[in-house]
Order: structure tokens, then sequence, then C-alpha cells
């Protein structure tokens, strides 16, 4: 026979189980909505990205993989490259904090169409790393330096600072 004090314990341990199985579906449900929000947000970033692309931009991240290309750019055209890549790579960050943070899964940067492949194989990118490295966090440095091995990696012939500097001086 059960006592009373039995049945209140009994009792108790279903409220207690109860309460966790409660706790462990709203902790799934906020999981999923943070994945979903997480999501919603890159994707427009990812949309307003591309609405300031116009022909220009289109024809610079184009040419930016071809090494003679980029040799005849003006100044403003690697100003635009650079901010270009910059947001790229803040959207890069981005994928990969929330990754780090459990929020998206490991696929994630596939699964949102981001595709860097060997980054530093691309002419432009490769002239214009050294300088945004110095703003990227460790994990993107990384992430970028791992993805091209170093006998892909494109050997920059362009001097920017001279580019600059002629630039400024007027004497371009």
């Amino acid at each position: 026979m059960w006592s009373g004090k039995a049945i209140s314990e009994a009792l108790a341990a279903v409220g207690v189980i109860g309460s966790m199985v409660f706790v462990g579906l709203q902790i799934r449900d906020s999981n999923v909505q943070a994945r979903a929000a997480a999501y919603q947000a890159i994707g427009i970033a990812t949309s307003e990205f591309h609405r300031w692309f116009d022909a220009r931009m289109n024809r610079l991240a184009t040419e930016s993989s071809y090494p003679e290309a980029v040799q005849r750019w003006t100044l403003a055209d690697w100003e635009a490259t650079g901010r270009m890549i910059t947001a790229d790579l803040r959207m890069l960050e981005t994928i990969l904090l929330q990754v780090d943070q459990g929020l998206l899964p490991a696929d994630a940067m596939e699964r949102l169409g981001y595709n860097w492949g060997p980054a530093l194989a691309d002419p432009a990118f490769a002239c214009l790393w050294p300088e945004l490295r110095k703003q990227v966090g460790p994990s993107v440095r990384e992430f970028i330096e791992n993805s091209t091995p170093t006998a892909q990696r494109f050997a920059c012939q362009v001097d920017l600072k001279a580019l600059r500097d002629r630039t400024i001086l007027g004497t371009n």
C-alpha cells in the first residue's frame, strides 16, 4: 500500500520530470528560433550586399581573378574592391561566429552559398589581404589562410602604396 508520503514523493518526482521535459522543449524551440533568426539575418545582409552591385562592381568582381586586369586597375577600382571584400569578410566572420556558438551547423557556409575556395589564389584578394587581414579576427585569418595551399597563393605584383601615393600626389 502506498503511504501519503510515498504518493506525495511520486507526484513530486512526476512534477520535476514534467518540468524538465517542458524546459527541454522550450530550449529546443529557442534554439530553432535562434537558428532561423541567424539564417534570416545573413540572408538579409547578403541581399543588401548584392543590392548595391552595379555594372562596375560586377566587372571588378570578374576581373579580380585575372592578374593582367588587376594590373590596370585605378585606385578607385582597388578601393571599391577592398570595400566589397571587407563586406564579404564581415559576413564570413558572422557565419564563423554563429557556427562556433552553435547557432548554425558546421556546413552553414555551403548552405548559405558562400564559396570561399582558395581565396588567396585570387589576384585582387591576394593583393588586398595583407591590409585586410589586420581588420579581421583570428578565426577569419585562419579560415582564409587555410583555404589556399601556399603553392597556390598568388604573388601580388601590384604596389598599392605606390598607386595611392601617385594618385594622391597627382602623378598618375
